[in-house]
């Protein structure tokens, strides 16, 4: 299928935040894949070196079913193709700049904070094939609304069946083509500041993409029809990197490159990486507790997410396994360098949805309260929706982040170094053995923003913290 990107691609408009003096024009480089196996799940790409690569820079993907028919399959509503990002490296010179396992739920926390669900539908759904949209139904209760997201066959109001085509996943030439911008995949940085990869020479700047195996992480049929692991995979072969380039005189660039041998251009950047941990709270339902020490080496922190995952990926009308689920009432308490970070431990349930909102530079989650909250006083005071859609996204945004910047700008200086293991004390009280479903083992990420420092020289390129 031919891509179209003037539907999702405004050149100029984000492509940097700092003027470059002397700028020429900007080139829109559109690479094949380098390499891929079907075995692996995993392609690369090798950027072009030329000029300034820029935030606008992303890959296109399409998703396939598996015996090539029209199914009822979509993207899951909450973040789209996303979701189907197992792992993101970007190396230069083979040392690693960018490695994050599952991009899209940390993403979900930006998504939701810096957008409304209206604006996302709006937006990203052509983008990324996020469809999350709710409402409140004439008896006052919450539901996802059926009348606008992008595809939906059953309507819970009307008894009737609704057949919209946008964003079915059918043939290589029926399915829609996504574009992922490199910023939702762990490159954020690229919003900053641009990266002269001109300095590169004959180095490499290389892009892999491994993708979840099983399509249940990150599909879902919104008729409630079981789903097989394989029933929908990536064409590799069709993908593509569109990356845009800030193109500098060649003059300019040559001035640059004779300035290496004296002196090396750093380019400071924040970055994220995953600490896998479990929580068990198997069993009856009830308190359970946990303590987890992370060490961060050394490492200047400025932030740390916390999501619980299903272990094994479900079959899902609304989210797959893009969730983070809410396991209850909660009590948090972190010891950072010997010191509690809190007075007392949090049990206030809006003030550990707070927490989020303070790493967030003052922006919300733009989700509805059952979204993030599912405790046994919520479950008691709160109108229940008995719609299957409803009920699988409920609990399923449950996002604790916690801010350790202190208050300085840029990028060092700005957070807490790490100088001893990090303590979280998590304690939950589980509600409910279903929807969400907290008395089972859960995975625990812990998404952690750091300090780094990229160092490009005339004869090598050093990658600090």
């Amino acid at each position: 299928m031919t891509t179209n990107l003037n539907e999702f691609f405004n050149l100029g408009l984000e492509s940097t935040n700092n003027p470059v003096n002397n700028a020429g024009m900007i080139n829109v480089f559109r690479t094949p894949v380098d390499t891929s196996s079907a075995n692996l799940n995993r392609v690369t790409f090798k950027f072009p070196k030329s000029g300034l690569l820029t935030g606008d820079s992303m890959i296109t993907l399409q998703f396939v079913t598996g015996d090539g028919l029209t199914s009822n399959l979509t993207p899951n509503l909450v973040n789209g193709a996303v979701g189907a990002i197992k792992r993101t490296r970007i190396l230069v010179d083979n040392k690693p700049l960018v490695d994050l396992q599952r991009p899209g739920l940390a993403e979900n926390v930006k998504l939701y904070s810096r957008n409304t669900q209206i604006e996302l539908a709006e937006k990203e759904y052509k983008m990324m094939g996020n469809q999350f949209r709710t409402t409140v139904n004439s008896e006052g209760e919450e539901a996802i609304d059926i009348q606008n997201i992008r595809y939906c066959a059953d309507n819970d109001q009307t008894g009737g069946d609704i057949g919209l085509t946008k964003n079915r996943i059918s043939s290589v030439s029926n399915s829609k083509v996504y574009g992922i911008k490199l910023k939702h995949l762990g490159a954020e940085f690229l919003e900053a500041a641009s990266l002269p990869v001109f300095l590169l020479g004959h180095r490499e700047i290389v892009l892999e993409l491994e993708f979840h195996s099983d399509c249940r992480e990150y599909v879902v049929d919104p008729t409630g029809a079981a789903i097989d692991a394989s029933a929908v995979k990536i064409s590799l072969a069709d993908m593509e990197l569109v990356s845009t380039h800030i193109m500098l005189p060649p003059d300019v660039e040559e001035n640059e490159k004779m300035a290496l041998a004296k002196r090396p251009v750093t380019y400071p950047l924040l970055d994220s990486y995953v600490i896998k941990g479990v929580i068990d709270a198997s069993g009856a339902l009830g308190k359970k507790n946990a303590t987890y020490r992370i060490n961060f080496q050394n490492r200047e922190v400025h932030n740390l997410l916390m999501c619980q995952v299903n272990t094994t990926p479900i079959n899902s009308r609304v989210c797959a396994n893009q969730r983070a689920n809410s396991l209850g009432k909660e009590e948090l308490q972190l010891k950072v360098n010997g010191q509690n970070l809190f007075d007392r431990a949090i049990v206030d349930q809006s003030l550990i949805y707070q927490l989020t909102t303070y790493s967030e530079e003052g922006r919300t989650l733009k989700i509805p309260y059952n979204a993030f909250r599912v405790d046994g006083t919520s479950l008691a005071s709160y109108r229940q929706n008995a719609s299957e859609l409803y009920l699988d996204y409920r609990g399923a945004f449950h996002y604790t982040k916690v801010d350790f910047s202190n208050g300085n700008l840029g990028v060092f200086g700005a957070g807490t170094l790490m100088k001893t293991a990090c303590e979280i004390d998590y304690k939950v009280t589980t509600a409910t053995a279903t929807n969400p479903k907290q008395d089972e083992i859960k995975d625990v990420f812990f998404y952690a923003t750091i300090s780094k420092l990229l160092t490009i020289g005339a004869s090598q390129v050093n990658i600090s913290y």
